[in-house]
Order: structure tokens, then C-alpha cells, then sequence
């Protein structure tokens, strides 16, 4: 099932996002082992003072958990009431590479949500993934800890080239998920992603950004797409957990 929103009507959404920030959170920095323990993992958490929810934030390919977008998504969540943990990739603190079957970053990523389980163990956890960080999400998604997934940027296929088929991960995506796209996304034609969400197991929400690309950047007129992202996290979050 696909449900779909352009951004410009997120206001219609049924769970209001107060305006402005109105709980103040916690901000520190963690260290937590990998799923197997073959790595130890550098995070940031920001902890509100009564969490609703908890985030696992997952960088993509060619930056970390310093980036903009994912530095601005674990703020904005947790002033949301959602305690939210971004973190490296072991790969980026050992100045390496991705593995190349991403199996290195699902046992990151479970490791992540164990160590947000024991953060916050009376809440849901979900898992939010920029481009490749959100492949590995979906990896990870059958973690019986993972309520939901959302996904920024997903590169459905190579760059400008939809013709190519059958997103590899589709098959783990074992839980409902928000994707969030920039109509301009050239790793993601949205005819094609729209074809291929029907095909998934669970509820999938469509947010598209209109105007933007990849990375939410703004294509033509200058502007902060930023809070129309932020906006369809945080009502999705609120929605699942209501």
C-alpha cells in the first residue's frame, strides 16, 4: 500500500508539529560496540527529557554524522520529544570504505539499535537513513527492536539511469517506512519509485520535496528545504506511535 504527500500539503497531515522547538534535550557524545563487537562506534546523542520515541540516524556514503542534514534531523527530532542517535560508520573513523555487500554497516547499524534499545527501552525505535544510510536501514529493518524506517534520498538506481531494476534491499524492507525525496533526485526516478513501493510488505508513505535533489539541495530559487523534511519525519514518527 502507498500513501503519498507533496510537501507543500504536509500541513494536512492529521498530527501537528508544534512550531519551534518546545522541549529542550541533552546533547552528548557515546561510544558503543557493533552487533558482533568486531568494532567499536562513535555516536551523538540527543536526549530529550521525556522521550515519546527513539531514532537511529545513518549517514551516507561520502560523509558522517558531522553532516548538516543528519546534524539537523537528531536536533530537530529530539526538541520533538524523540531521542535520536546519529553515528559513524565504523569504515569513517578508520578512514576506509564501505564494504561493498554493506554487511560491516548492518552490523553497525544493529549495534546502534541495541544501544538505543537500552537508552530508551519502554519506547519504539526507528531507523532513519540518508541515501546509502538508508539501504542499510532496510537491511536492518527485520530487528525485532525496528518499529518503522525512513528513508532520505534513496538511490533506487545508478545515477540518471531508472531503466535499472530490482532495488536490492526491497526484499529485507520488513517493516512500514517513510521515503522522503527530492522531485530532482537523480538517483531516484519517482515513477519508478512509486512502482516499486507497491511491491513492498508493509505501508509505505511517499513525501516528495518539490524542487530539490538528492540531498534536499534546492534546485532554482534559493531556500531551506530542511523543515518540509523535518515536518514529514516528525508526523510520521507521531502517527506510528499514537
Amino acid at each position: 500500500m502507498l500513501r503519498e504527500r507533496l510537501s507543500g500539503l504536509i500541513a494536512e497531515w492529521p498530527h501537528p508539529v508544534p512550531p519551534g522547538g518546545e522541549r529542550m534535550s541533552e546533547i552528548s557524545e557515546v561510544r558503543f560496540p557493533s552487533a558482533s563487537g568486531s568494532a567499536e562506534l562513535r555516536g551523538i546523542v540527543h536526549g530529550p527529557e521525556r522521550p515519546k520515541a527513539g531514532l537511529v540516524i545513518a549517514h551516507g556514503r561520502s560523509n558522517d554524522l558531522r553532516n548538516p542534514l543528519i546534524r539537523r534531523l537528531g536536533e530537530a527530532v529530539a526538541s520533538e520529544g524523540i531521542w535520536a542517535l546519529r553515528f559513524n560508520f565504523r569504515y569513517v573513523d578508520a578512514k576506509g570504505l564501505a564494504s561493498r555487500d554493506l554487511s560491516w554497516e548492518e552490523d553497525d547499524l544493529h549495534g546502534a539499535i541495541l544501544f538505543a534499545h537500552e537508552a530508551v527501552p519502554a519506547h519504539r525505535i526507528f531507523l532513519a537513513g540518508k541515501s546509502m544510510g538508508a539501504r542499510v536501514c532496510a537491511r536492518a529493518s527485520a530487528d525485532p527492536e525496528v518499529a518503522g524506517v525512513i528513508a532520505l534520498g534513496y538511490p533506487l538506481h545508478p545515477r540518471f539511469r531508472a531503466e535499472v531494476l530490482n532495488p536490492p534491499e526491497w526484499p529485507y524492507l520488513a517493516k512500514p517506512a517513510l521515503f522522503v525525496q527530492g522531485d530532482r533526485d537523480p538517483f531516484c526516478d519517482l515513477d519508478r519509485l512509486r512502482s516499486e513501493l507497491t511491491k513492498l510488505k508493509e505501508p509505505a508513505d511517499l513525501v516528495v520535496v518539490e524542487h530539490a535533489g538528492h540531498s534536499f539541495e534546492p534546485i532554482g530559487a534559493k531556500r531551506d528545504t530542511f523543515p518540509e523534511v523535518r515536518d514529514a519525519i516528525v508526523r510520521w514518527i507521531t502517527g506510528q506511535i499514537v
